[in-house]
């Protein structure tokens, strides 16, 4: 009886040992590090600037990461890339003007909305264009594989324009001005910050998109862990002030 005592107290000495010496989980892929995804053409959340990567949304989650006592890593990837990437567990999470959407949030999770824009149609003023109704028979642009480019496709079902696609902002807004195409649907924060706010003028506002950052749906603790800080930063008035900053 004695042995058998023995040795279950050794098993429960083991078991305990076990138990402390387990590291606590952890929610990010690197150790220490939070890897970010980001498009670096979606401006004034996230844009290169002197070879430099800068924003709105760089600057949240930085101060993000810090509070979470974590380093963070950027990666760049092609927008239409980014949410596969958050799936796949190449990164921790992503950024850059990204909508929150019931087909997204099929991919990946979103933390709260902490902004939100316009999506709007654009053309160019000497255009002759004044109505959604006018596109008819024209050529639409928008960025590939965003929320932009589904809003075209819906409207496509019951009007008869051509969508073309682009891979950056930069270039669609270049194409518009150039008369290559006829308008583009975009987000306004974009458009304000664009180079062309004298040769382009807005025709119509689509819908209110709210901007999250996507985070792979099986990490709940890394997902609770943003939305608590983000929450904390709002309560501040951290975002706000961060918003007025990139705003201007």
């Amino acid at each position: 009886m004695k042995k058998i005592c023995f040795l279950m107290a050794i098993v429960l000495i083991l078991a305990i040992s076990a138990c402390i010496s387990l590291p606590s989980e952890q929610i990010t892929i690197k150790t220490g590090t939070l890897s970010v995804g980001v498009f670096k053409h979606a401006p004034p959340a996230v844009y290169g600037q002197n070879g430099e990567l800068i924003g709105f949304e760089v600057e949240l989650v930085s101060e993000i990461a810090k509070r979470m006592n974590l380093n963070v890593e950027f990666k760049e990837y092609m927008f239409s890339n980014l949410l596969n990437a958050v799936a796949n567990n190449e990164i921790d999470c992503a950024i850059s003007d990204i909508s929150i959407s019931p087909e997204r949030e099929k991919i990946v999770s979103f933390t709260r909305a902490y902004s939100h824009t316009e999506l709007v149609v654009l053309v160019r003023k000497e255009s002759g264009i004044r109505t959604i109704t006018d596109l008819n028979g024209k050529k639409i642009g928008v960025v590939d594989d965003t929320i932009h480019e589904t809003k075209a496709k819906s409207l496509q079902k019951s009007m008869d324009f051509e969508i073309i696609e682009y891979e950056t902002p930069i270039e669609l807004y270049n194409d518009l001005n150039n008369g290559k195409i006829d308008a583009t649907i975009s987000e306004m924060d974009n458009f304000k910050v664009s180079s062309y706010m004298d040769q382009l003028e807005l025709i119509d506002t689509l819908e209110i998109l709210y901007s999250g950052i996507a985070v792979n749906k099986n990490n709940k603790e890394l997902l609770h862990e943003m939305d608590r800080v983000l929450l904390e930063l709002e309560t501040e008035g951290y975002i706000e002030e961060l918003k007025q900053k990139w705003s201007n």
